[in-house]
């Protein structure tokens, strides 16, 4: 994940799992549990 050994082992916990979820999403071993883009983030009005 492109991570040093200094910066794994002083990590938080949710900041790994955070990286790791969206790391095996990125290379398609898991899914979203809500897929949203952009346009349902950002009203069109603004």
């Amino acid at each position: 994940m492109g991570m040093t050994p200094d910066d794994f082992w002083f990590c938080p916990f949710g900041l790994f799992f955070d990286l790791w979820e969206c790391h095996k999403q990125f290379t398609g071993i898991s899914k979203p549990k809500v897929e949203m883009f952009i346009d349902d983030i950002i009203p069109s009005g603004i």
